[in-house]
């Protein structure tokens, strides 16, 4: 789970979207979606589903927003991770 959290595919896919650059977008966010279906992880599938579709739609403001609380979410689990080493 540490490794996917600590990836750069966050960035990347944030700087895709807010590039308006969909199709790299597509293929980060499906690439980040298989890897939280590996790990079981609810949370991330739902919102990188919701993104996917989001990039498909070209939805770009609907897409910030939801990279917005993963990004956020991702933080709060990394923090957690640090404190209880």
């Amino acid at each position: 789970m540490e490794e996917f959290l600590r990836s750069y595919d966050f960035m990347k896919l944030g700087q895709a979207v807010n590039h308006c650059n969909f199709q790299v977008a597509g293929m980060t966010a499906n690439r980040m979606l298989n890897k939280a279906k590996e790990l079981n992880d609810d949370f991330f599938v739902k919102k990188l589903t919701s993104i996917r579709q989001c990039i498909a739609s070209r939805n770009k403001e609907q897409s910030l927003n939801i990279l917005s609380l993963m990004i956020n979410k991702r933080a709060r689990l990394l923090n957690d991770m640090y404190k209880n080493d």
